[in-house]
């Protein structure tokens, strides 16, 4: 009998662009409201006495942003989904490591051993590629976009400009201190039509830890601990970088 694992994995196999672009919606949208449950955005704020005139910092934390989580759940219905399909889906798998020649690649497949290297030696050069290009060159910019546009800011294209400015390089960094390991277990290991359902599942502890690192107090920048302060990439007007796989 059938379980519900085998329909889906069914439906992912048959209808890519639906299945993906579904499940990578919901997946979003919890997580953006596991981050905002757990880790509530904390803001300091100068408070002034009107009386006196005196100032003092207080710090304000967030009520949930219902709004926030629609908008996380289009940008991965409507853009993170289907370029997924295409990139992970349907280019990367065909992309072979071009340092194996024709014929020591032919040898190599025809002994199960040096296939797993080969494949290996492939995965290898898949995820780099997808590391070196695609979170610098589509991920941040369309993020960075799409989030802004959505949420209408005011003179959106120039805040756009901004946080490209200011952040891109911090979220590149941060992006390469996690997904670069996991990119290559997932390549190596997970069949090609499990692939993004598997990066969304680990994007959503991703996004958690992002949350955590900025906003729990002895964490993030000053702490420390190198890799927090590597990651704590969030301004207090930044929405959280939800995925840059």
């Amino acid at each position: 009998m059938p379980t519900i694992f085998h329909r889906y994995n069914a439906l992912l196999k048959k209808y890519p662009f639906r299945s993906n672009m579904i499940t990578t919606s919901i997946l979003f949208g919890f997580g953006d409201i596991t981050a905002q449950s757990l880790f509530k955005h904390k803001k300091t704020v100068i408070i002034t006495d009107e009386k006196t005139g005196e100032t003092h910092e207080e710090i304000e934390t967030s009520d949930y942003n219902f709004a926030r989580t629609c908008r996380a759940m289009i940008y991965g219905m409507m853009f993170f989904a289907p370029i997924s399909v295409l990139w992970h889906g349907k280019t990367l798998p065909k992309l072979k490591n071009p340092f194996i020649n024709i014929l020591q690649r032919r040898k190599m497949e025809q002994n199960e051993h040096s296939y797993k290297k080969l494949h290996f030696y492939d995965s290898v050069f898949r995820m780099s590629v997808d590391q070196l290009i695609f979170p610098a060159l589509v991920w941040i910019p369309l993020y960075n976009t799409v989030m802004v546009l959505l949420a209408q800011h005011e003179d959106p294209f120039g805040v756009i400009y901004n946080k490209l400015e200011n952040n891109w390089f911090n979220v590149l960094k941060a992006n390469w201190t996690v997904w670069p390991g996991f990119q290559l277990v997932n390549l190596y290991f997970v069949p090609v039509h499990l692939r993004i359902v598997t990066a969304n599942i680990w994007a959503t502890g991703w996004n958690c830890f992002l949350r955590f690192v900025h906003n729990t107090a002895g964490h993030g920048k000053g702490s420390g601990h190198k890799i927090e302060e590597l990651v704590d990439i969030e301004d207090d007007d930044q929405e959280i970088t939800m995925i840059y796989d």
